[in-house]
C-alpha cells in the first residue's frame, strides 16, 4: 500500500523511463551472456562427440597419434552474433 506523501511525490515518467532503460539494458547484458556461454557448450560437446566417434573408429592409438602429429593451430573464437551493446549512448 503506498503510503499518502508517495501519492503525491511518484516520480516523473523520464525518471521512471530511465530506471527501466537501465534495468533492460542489464538484462539485454544478462542474455547476451547466457547466448554466449551456451554456444560455449555446444561448441565443447561437439568437440567431444567428434574425439569419441573418433576413437570408436579408428581407435585410441591412430588418434593419439595423429593429435601429436599434427601441430596444434592456435584456436581462432568464433564470431558471435551481432549483439547490441550495453552502453549509455542515448
Amino acid at each position: 500500500m503506498r503510503s499518502f506523501f508517495s501519492v503525491f511525490n511518484s516520480p516523473a515518467p523520464e525518471k521512471l523511463a530511465e530506471k527501466e532503460l537501465q534495468e533492460m539494458r542489464l538484462t539485454l547484458f544478462q542474455a547476451e551472456r547466457r547466448l554466449l556461454e551456451a554456444q560455449l557448450q555446444v561448441d565443447y560437446y561437439r568437440n567431444l562427440i567428434g574425439f569419441l566417434e573418433e576413437v570408436s573408429t579408428v581407435g585410441v592409438e591412430s588418434v593419439a597419434d595423429k593429435q601429436k602429429a599434427a601441430p596444434q593451430a592456435p584456436r581462432v573464437a568464433p564470431v558471435a552474433p551481432n549483439f547490441v551493446a550495453v552502453s549509455s549512448a542515448a
